[in-house]
């Protein structure tokens, strides 16, 4: 949503809260790719994003009424992207705990055309190796939110934000070995 200005926004999200279905729609469009991106850097699998990404956009339908501050609507959004991911990911869990998965099942294959490398493959590794608030802070800056909007979105202060940024990076540096041929 990059070419509507604030007050456009604004008045888009105040259309929406109405019950414009247009304007929810709009809301949608303009946002599902963001949103996409946003889960699978938090899941690190590309197969729930789509299913993932319509929970969040029913959600937000349902709850757009009760946007106090239409201005915050962008990190209204992702605070509940984020946090239906976190919920997910905690069901996922409690369901490998339950019930154990096939080893098939837990490498669920890229579809056709994903790129595919060793070096992707080791961030991969290294990125689920992360807690998934931390994917969700690295997921953020990926999408060149600065540390106020980040902080905004989070319900936590600038400081931490940065700190959290340094830890996650450096548990990511760790974690990241790509594999060079010598």
């Amino acid at each position: 949503m990059d070419s509507t200005e604030p007050t456009e926004l604004v008045e888009l999200v105040r259309r929406a809260q109405k019950g414009n279905e247009a304007a929810q729609r709009e809301l949608i469009v303009s946002y599902q790719h963001r949103i996409a991106g946003f889960v699978y850097a938090i899941t690190n699998r590309s197969d729930s994003v789509e299913d993932l990404a319509q929970q969040i956009f029913i959600k937000m339908v349902r709850a757009l009424e009760r946007l106090q501050a239409p201005a915050q609507f962008e990190s209204w959004l992702f605070r509940l992207a984020r946090n239906t991911c976190i919920d997910h990911l905690r069901r996922q869990k409690l369901r490998r705990i339950f019930m154990p998965f096939a080893p098939e099942h837990e490498d669920v294959p890229e579809p056709p055309g994903a790129v595919d490398t060793e070096e992707l493959d080791a961030l991969r590794h290294a990125l689920g190796q992360l807690r998934p608030q931390d994917r969700a802070l690295l997921a953020l800056v990926q999408e060149g939110r600065s540390h106020a909007e980040i902080a905004d979105a989070l319900s936590i202060t600038v400081a931490a934000v940065k700190a959290r940024l340094h830890r996650a990076r450096e548990q990511l540096r760790q974690y990241y070995q790509p594999h060079h041929e010598s």
